[in-house]
This record gives C-alpha cells, sequence and structure tokens, in this order.
C-alpha cells in the first residue's frame, strides 16, 4: 500500500509536470491556442486566488521530490522484495519502451526470476487496476490509467485480447445488426406543437450585428413565446379570442436534428394505450404479485 501511494504521488505530479511543460510550449495568442490552453492542465488555474499548484518551476521542483521518495522505497530490498510480482512488475515494466519489448521482459526475464506464469502475471495486473479504479481519481487516477494500458500491453498476441463485447459497443461499421449487432435504431417524434422540442427547432440564433429593430426582436421573442407557451403575452385582441381546431400535420423534424434517422416508425403502438401507461389491457389499476401477499400467522 505504501509503495501504491508513492507510485500514485509520482504519477499525478508528472501529469502535472507534463500539463505545466505544454503550457510553456502553447503560443500565447487567441484561437486553437487558446482552446489548447483551455482543455490543458487544471482548469481551477483560472479562479481568481488559484487552489493548485501548477507553475512549471514549482511543480517540477514536487515531482522530483516524488520521484526520489518512491525511488528510497524501491531501493529498500526487504521492503520492495515483499511486494506482489504484478506491483513489482509495474515498477520495472514502466522504464520499458515499445509493447514487444515490454512483452518479451515480462515472459523471459521478469516470470523465470519471480517464478510466476504470464497468465498469472496479467491476472494480478487486472485485479490491481480493479483495486486502484475503485480509488478515487485524484490522486490515484493517473496510476490507474498507466495500469490500464499495462493491461493491454501484456494482453497482447493472447486469448485475453479478445473483448466479446467490442463488437457491441465499439463497432461503427454498419447501421443494420448483419453488420453491427449492438446498433440500437432510433427515430424521431412527431412532438406536441407548444413542446419546447419544436420551440428550439425553430428559433432563430441572433448573430451579433443582426438583431434588427427592438420592435424586431420583441416580435421574434414574442411569436417564440406564443409557440411555446400557447398564447400570446404581448397585448393581441383579446374579444377575438376563439378556439380554431386545426388538423396537425407530421411535424417536419430539421436535418440538422433528424441526421437521416427515420420519422414515427411506431414501435409503441404495438402497445395498447392502457398497457403504454400502465401495463395492462384493462380500465384497472395495474395489480402487482407482492399486493396479493398475506401475512403468515405462527
Amino acid at each position: 500500500a505504501n509503495y501504491l501511494v508513492l507510485k500514485s504521488m509520482v504519477a499525478h505530479w508528472e501529469k502535472k509536470y507534463n500539463d505545466a511543460l505544454a503550457l510553456e510550449e502553447i503560443p500565447d495568442d487567441e484561437g486553437i491556442n487558446f482552446l489548447a490552453q483551455l482543455y490543458t492542465g487544471d482548469p481551477k488555474r483560472y479562479l481568481p486566488d488559484p487552489p493548485i499548484i501548477f507553475r512549471l518551476n514549482e511543480v517540477s521542483r514536487i515531482v522530483v521530490m516524488a520521484q526520489k521518495m518512491c525511488a528510497a522505497f524501491v531501493a529498500e530490498a526487504e521492503l520492495f522484495d515483499d511486494l506482489p510480482a504484478e506491483v513489482k512488475f509495474v515498477e520495472q515494466a514502466l522504464g520499458i519502451q515499445g509493447g514487444t519489448a515490454l512483452r518479451q521482459f515480462m515472459l523471459e526475464d521478469f516470470c523465470p526470476a519471480n517464478n510466476v506464469d504470464g497468465a498469472s502475471l496479467r491476472e494480478g495486473l487486472k485485479r490491481l487496476y480493479q483495486q486502484m479504479f475503485n480509488m478515487q481519481i485524484d490522486p490515484y487516477g493517473d496510476l490507474t490509467m498507466t495500469l490500464w494500458n499495462l493491461c493491454v500491453a501484456t494482453s497482447v498476441g493472447t486469448e485475453e485480447a479478445r473483448d466479446p463485447y467490442e463488437e457491441y459497443i465499439a463497432n461503427v461499421r454498419g447501421t443494420k445488426y448483419e453488420n453491427n449487432p449492438g446498433f440500437f435504431q432510433t427515430y424521431t417524434f412527431n412532438h406536441d406543437k407548444n413542446s419546447l422540442v419544436r420551440f428550439l427547432d425553430s428559433a432563430k440564433v441572433i448573430e451579433k450585428g443582426t438583431a434588427g429593430s427592438a420592435e424586431d426582436v420583441g416580435r421574434q421573442i414574442q411569436g417564440e413565446a406564443f409557440q411555446l407557451l400557447g398564447f400570446d403575452f404581448g397585448g393581441g385582441d383579446k374579444g377575438a379570442e376563439k378556439e380554431v381546431v386545426v388538423e396537425e400535420k407530421d411535424y417536419q423534424v430539421p436535418e440538422d436534428r433528424a441526421i437521416g434517422r427515420p420519422h414515427m416508425m411506431g414501435w409503441l403502438d404495438l402497445l395498447g394505450d392502457d398497457e403504454e401507461l400502465m401495463g395492462g389491457k384493462d380500465d384497472k389499476e395495474e395489480a402487482f404479485e407482492a399486493d396479493k401477499w398475506e401475512e403468515v400467522k405462527s
């Protein structure tokens, strides 16, 4: 546990160091470089009084001390040699570049020296990853991702590398069951005339400098509110209020939201109204088996 805490601290501050180094190399200007600055590192550094350490000169000193503390633990054979094989493998494997070299080291050097076979070591790595996955992200998240990468790299070329769920959750080859068994068909609906969906579909984006006069803006807001709420708050002719029944046509979904999906396939129409709302075919309230239970008297 002590080693994992130290190694997590090293991984955590090495990530902060890499982020700080990347920020130093990104040109300070507007545009794509500004966006790169935003998604690099901890966003809490933009707070008025940042509660984090993020500057390169500060982070570099901390990461060096963290590496020295972890190295001191590893140098103590009485402590390090007592660790499980998968934990010792992590320390030695992180210094190897390339997946082929890593697997060769594991099978030819590490496994014979530690009296463990490759399958057992891979199982131990996955168990260790799962244990670390259950820990809090800060500061254990960086080491957890490193462990997952080791699990993937050491499993290449084995039966364990096959993921039976991959063709279901990571298949983008087709939109039919024949070539994508995980594909889930969706379709668009005839949303109500005063629904929020229709309101958002028809709302116009007013670009800067093109809003027009105050009357035009007021007219647009009034029209959108009427569509959403169903009444005119702009002071229309109240004496002319009269409900007019108009047959509602199928709603034409905008292409940017339909994205080629079919419209109103009617899957729920296979159920009756009562089944859809209550789960039963009769007008009676649905009865549950638990309602029929009786107390057993001793």
